[in-house]
């Protein structure tokens, strides 16, 4: 049992040895190439998805660490949006002939980091963890010295480091001051145990969530999120748009209801107001840019709003949802990423909505996958969208929070606003003299890919709407 529980902690000495590797394949190996460092990567986190799968229920340091199914799920979910993301991310600095051992290196500390933070019962560890990978993404921003990336956004999100880090550490400090313990189960027992908690009570739980908001990009602490994914090059943007969200939802519902649940009373006010807030501005965000990588942030922020807003009840049904709802949105936000791909002229990856005129004259099937994935995104029946749509707004119902309804409702009239720009500039548009290379055949077999888990979906609602509830309910 001592040895299982030990190497319990293998997916992560898994990914520091990805990371060895690496440094080793730059220092000793001649003529590498971005699928050197692509190949080495993948098998680390296939290597720790596996572990991770396997020794689900196995724990190191059961007061630091734990490792169960709720942890486990997540994680698979972070294992596979990175090895989604490292392999068109390696199609990327092909076709730019750069080194990916940046990127690579990053990447994997990052994964590190990240589910060691989902993995933590102790606010010392997590704190550490969090802060840590955040600050770490300011690599991600700036891998080279491109004129994509501004200093600007950099020098604002090292500013949002450092607020992220002075609320963690007043959280912790006014939990010592009170006397409340680092360790999630004692801290919850402390609290449940108070006749009348404190205004410092709710204020250091407030810190910590703050912190967690402000991480995900979730408003009103979201006006660095759409300019640091607008700015990053594409690979890092992609990274950041999937996996962090991914770790930072779990540990925000692992807190409310392992830590703070005595005090969630006064908390989900707060919540369900960032949620609405979100929800809002997103879909006002959307129309106001025209750089794609902008505009699908704050698609990000609105759909993002809308998985809060389930959680934010903190019931069975509520997370079922936020989670059907996440796994829909992963889908297809990760389809528009993959078309970011194949979006190239002479070279160089285009950003702008203007620069994709006549696109479907020349490259009808990337028009295509396009045109699904946003119809998918704004939840327009018989795409997967209406299905994660149709799961929040029928729990939503069930709570009767009828004008957050009315809010989604029109905010997807705003966003489809946004959406139909973007459509008309591909298809209706003249073209004049714009060119568009040919996309990469792995660029093509990611798309089929998606297209066919959405086909699936579709034909069989069943399946997502029935048996992986089922299964979720067993988990969450």
């Amino acid at each position: 049992m001592m040895f299982a529980d030990h190497i319990s902690m293998l997916p992560e000495f898994l990914l520091l040895c990805g990371m060895f590797v690496l440094l080793l394949a730059a220092r000793f190996r001649q003529n590498t190439t971005p699928k050197t460092y692509f190949t080495v990567s993948k098998i680390a986190v296939a290597a720790a998805l596996l572990g991770t799968v396997v020794f689900y229920n196995q724990s190191f340091m059961p007061g630091w660490l734990i490792n169960d199914s709720y942890t486990t799920l997540f994680k698979t979910l972070i294992y596979i949006a990175a090895l989604a993301s490292f392999y068109l991310g390696c199609k990327w600095f092909l076709n730019k002939n750069r080194s990916s051992l940046s990127f690579y290196l990053t990447a994997l500390f990052s994964l590190l980091l990240l589910t060691l933070a989902v993995s933590a019962q102790n606010l010392l560890v997590l704190s550490v963890c969090l802060t840590a990978a955040f600050v770490l993404n300011a690599c991600f921003i700036r891998l080279h010295p491109f004129d994509e990336v501004s200093r600007p956004v950099l020098r604002r999100y090292l500013w949002g480091c450092l607020a992220v880090v002075l609320l963690l550490a007043a959280s912790l400090l006014l939990f010592r001051r009170l006397g409340i313990p680092y360790d999630y189960a004692d801290a919850c027992t402390y609290l449940e145990h108070l006749h009348r908690p404190g205004g410092l009570h709710y204020l250091a739980a407030v810190l910590l969530i703050v912190s967690l908001l402000y991480m995900l990009g979730i408003a009103p602490f979201h006006f660095w999120y759409a300019d640091v994914l607008g700015g990053s090059v594409l690979p890092a943007g992609t990274y950041l748009t999937f996996i962090p969200p991914l770790a930072y939802l779990a540990v925000l519902v692992n807190l409310l209801s392992n830590v703070f649940f005595p005090l969630y009373g006064q908390l989900r006010l707060f919540l369900t107001g960032c949620a609405a807030l979100s929800v809002i501005l997103g879909a006002v965000g959307a129309n106001s840019e025209t750089n794609l990588r902008k505009l699908f942030a704050y698609v990000a922020l609105f759909n993002l709003g809308i998985v809060l807003m389930c959680f934010s009840e903190l019931n069975d049904n509520g997370l079922l949802s936020g989670f059907v709802c996440l796994l829909v949105w992963l889908l297809a936000q990760f389809g528009v990423y993959t078309v970011f791909y194949a979006f190239k002229r002479k070279g160089d990856y285009l950003t702008e909505t203007a620069d994709l005129a006549g696109l479907a004259e020349v490259r009808p099937y990337i028009a295509a996958a396009m045109l699904i994935f946003m119809v998918s995104l704004l939840g327009t029946p018989p795409m997967l969208g209406f299905l994660g749509k149709l799961s929040a707004i029928n729990y939503l119902i069930i709570e009767g929070s009828y004008a957050f309804i009315g809010l989604i409702l029109a905010a997807l009239l705003l966003l489809a606003y946004a959406f139909l720009n973007v459509i008309k500039t591909i298809y209706f548009d003249a073209r004049g003299g714009n060119t568009f290379d040919r996309a990469d055949k792995g660029v093509y077999i990611c798309l089929m890919v998606n297209l066919i888990l959405v086909l699936i979906s579709i034909l069989n609602p069943r399946y997502l709407m029935h048996d992986a509830e089922n299964i979720l309910s067993t988990i969450l």
